[in-house]
């Protein structure tokens, strides 16, 4: 009981000497405040609710993607909304420039220059893009390799495209130049599938997702099968961004039996990149969004439910909050609280700590200048009363001289007795309280 009367008694004093501190210190504090307050806007504790998307292809499989992360993020009370463009390099290019206030995109790997990928930050990779292959049936004898396919007639998509950046990656590595050779096609996805039907193109070049639903109406076209490219690894060394992924046999329809053999396939990745300025909190639970969008993806028959989101995609730098995903996963307060107070928790716990591992030592320093500070002003007070001792003790006083002393007294006694007295110091004060009377009593 008497510990607990000590630390409540310590809790009062600590809080007068604060107060008393604060009325002395007015404008110190002020600049204090100010300070406090300017390093929270820096810091940004506030986590906005809308997050604009950049994807190319309005019923694309980005645009399926997207559709499914608004849906995990609708829940959190973040609104996901998208802007269509052209292609997966116009996309990087709306959101390093902030263009229709694009803060997100998905992006094609491999399709992007150094210079426009280090103004942009990725939260990694969020599923496979096969390079889709589509010939007509009845040319598998004729096209074994992927030089074959230069005889042929070829759609690789809308010019500058990420299909027709891969496509000219590839086919340079076999000796042929997309650009120059007359019989490569370039055009829309849509376009390119009624030409291919209409028999009016050989093969058809598709790099997109699964899900996308061009590339699922050509699997299933009767008279359309899938190209298998020979020495596939040797293009997964070749090109940094793509890998070698297996459809496993009747992965696309067991009735039919689609494919009816395993393929290998080369793929690049989806990236979700966003802009170096977006919300540590948005970045977050966009990773949350597009791990729960996996976990309903139809394209997993490419990787299993754990492979998604990761950061393969190296040519894109990683954000700070992707890194510290990857390394210790989502934060706890992310996973129970709302998301508007798990992300203001998650940004300003370190600012709050920081600052107050400047304030504890300070405190502790403030309490030694308090009682510095009253012995101080009790030794200059002490000084005078020893004065008036020795004119006491020296010769009598004038009746006008003694009442001049009892009055200053009385006044030194009022005024000690407004000034609060800093732990530790009351034998002290004490001590000077009987001076006071004993100088007090000589005058008597």
């Amino acid at each position: 009981m008497l510990k607990e009367n000590y630390f409540l008694l310590a809790a009062r004093d600590e809080l007068a000497a604060f107060k008393e501190l604060l009325l002395e210190n007015k404008l110190i504090f002020t600049f204090l405040l100010l300070g406090f307050l300017a390093g929270l806007y820096l810091i940004d504790p506030i986590a906005g609710s809308q997050i604009r998307m950049a994807i190319s292809g309005e019923e694309s499989g980005y645009s399926l993607i997207a559709q499914k992360q608004a849906q995990f993020l609708k829940d959190k009370g973040i609104s996901l909304s998208t802007q269509n463009s052209p292609s997966s390099m116009q996309s990087a290019q709306m959101l390093a420039s902030g263009t229709d206030g694009v803060n997100a995109a998905l992006i094609q790997g491999g399709v992007l220059s150094s210079e426009l990928a280090d103004k942009l930050q990725s939260l990694g990779s969020v599923d496979f893009e096969p390079v889709w292959i589509f010939q007509r049936k009845g040319l598998a004898n004729r096209t074994d390799r992927l030089k074959d396919l230069a005889r042929l007639r070829v759609g690789v998509g809308p010019s500058q495209s990420g299909t027709w950046t891969i496509a000219k990656k590839i086919f340079l590595l076999n000796g042929i130049d997309i650009e120059s050779a007359q019989n490569f096609k370039v055009g829309s996805y849509e376009s390119n599938l009624s030409d291919l039907l209409a028999g009016e193109l050989d093969v058809v070049i598709n790099v997109n997702p699964a899900i996308d639903p061009i590339v699922m109406r050509l699997l299933h076209e009767p008279e359309i099968e899938l190209f298998e490219l020979t020495h596939a690894a040797a293009y997964d060394i070749q090109l940094p961004f793509v890998k070698v992924v297996t459809l496993p046999a009747a992965a696309i329809d067991i009735a039919r039996q689609i494919p009816p053999k395993d393929i290998s396939l080369l793929a690049t990745t989806t990236n979700l990149a966003v802009s170096k300025d977006l919300h540590p909190g948005l970045q977050m639970v966009l990773l949350m969004a597009a791990k729960e969008a996996q976990r309903s993806s139809r394209s997993l028959f490419l990787s299993s439910e754990e492979k998604f989101p990761a950061y393969l995609d190296l040519t894109i730098p990683i954000s700070a909050t992707a890194s510290s995903y990857y390394d210790y996963g989502v934060p706890q307060t992310m996973r129970y609280l709302p998301f508007w107070l798990a992300a203001f928790i998650d940004r300003i716990w370190v600012y709050i700590l920081s600052v107050l591992a400047i304030i504890i030592p300070l405190s502790q320093l403030n309490i030694n200048l308090r009682a510095i500070r009253f012995r101080i002003r009790i030794e200059k007070i002490l000084r005078e009363v020893l004065q008036y001792e020795r004119d006491i003790a020296q010769a009598p006083l004038t009746a006008e001289r003694r009442l001049a002393i009892t009055k200053r007294l009385g006044e030194i006694r009022k005024a000690e007795a407004q000034y609060r007295v800093p732990s530790g110091c009351e034998s002290d004060y004490l001590d000077f309280l009987e001076r006071l009377s004993e100088t007090r009593s000589q005058l008597d």
